[in-house]
């Protein structure tokens, strides 16, 4: 694409009103080739967050006039959350409404959205870089691979080891470990698809209890679909053991 610096067309229209001799106000027109790349694409950053290292964003504009958000506030514990709201196009600003909340997001050039606020100016200064979200990358298959831990390593805690297979198949590999008791540990293996969303999908029973894995910057998330975690069990030292490994695994240097 040519000119990818310079995707806005500013058409300046200096024809005086003949009644007043007051210009017209200066109209942006986006070519349609930047928002076909906008529609297919996800944009991602850290913003900035009062009382967390940091909010994980991703937002993906749809030409249906929808936009999905998805947040994860870091070091707060919980699963990321995805909201789905309606966006306006005016000049280079998308006004997107997410229920009561309403968000500002200005177009800079093929691979970057700003984050703005009300007042639709840019964030200057020293936090400037913090509020523009990138294009996200093509994914790859051995990006999630890895160790990931969660728990106290000098007591309880639980080990996911994470290996791509081949295509669309992982394998996932349990532990849990009692310092203090080895007879507690376990290790069970799950075979498991990845979706669309780069998600991790393990089915655990013939009535469709699943056991999913999503993705942040530095972790990996276990939550439990359509089953009850108290009631999943597995194959733990020749009997069967409650273990609850959903939680928040925070992924390790180590690799296989």
């Amino acid at each position: 694409m040519k000119n990818i610096g310079y995707f806005i067309k500013i058409l300046v229209v200096t024809t005086a009103l003949a009644s007043c001799g007051k210009k017209k106000k200066m109209p942006v027109v986006i070519e349609q080739s930047l928002l076909d790349t906008i529609f297919c694409s996800t944009f991602e950053g850290i913003i900035p967050c009062p009382d967390c290292p940091g909010i994980e964003t991703a937002i993906r504009i749809y030409k249906d006039s929808t936009i999905s958000r998805t947040v994860y506030y870091q070091d707060k514990n919980s699963l990321p959350e995805t909201k789905v709201g309606t966006w306006k196009l005016k000049d280079s600003i998308f006004e997107a409404s997410f229920d009561r909340e309403k968000l500002f997001y200005r177009l800079k050039n093929y691979n970057q959205i700003l984050r703005v606020g009300s007042d639709l100016k840019e964030v200057k200064g020293e936090f400037a870089n913090d509020y523009i979200l990138n294009k996200r990358k093509a994914f790859k298959p051995n990006s999630i691979e890895g160790l990931y831990t969660v728990g106290d390593t000098l007591n309880l805690y639980n080990k996911l080891a994470i290996k791509h297979l081949k295509k669309e198949k992982y394998q996932l590999t349990f532990e849990h470990f009692n310092v203090f008791d080895s007879l507690q540990n376990c290790t069970t293996t799950l075979n498991a698809n990845i979706d669309k969303s780069n998600q991790l999908n393990a089915l655990l029973n013939k009535d469709k209890g699943t056991l999913r894995v999503l993705f942040t910057k530095k972790e990996a998330h276990v939550y439990f679909e359509n089953i009850a975690v108290d009631s999943v069990q597995f194959q733990c030292n020749d009997s069967l053991r409650h273990i609850p490994f959903n939680g928040s695994y925070l992924k390790q240097n180590s690799t296989f």
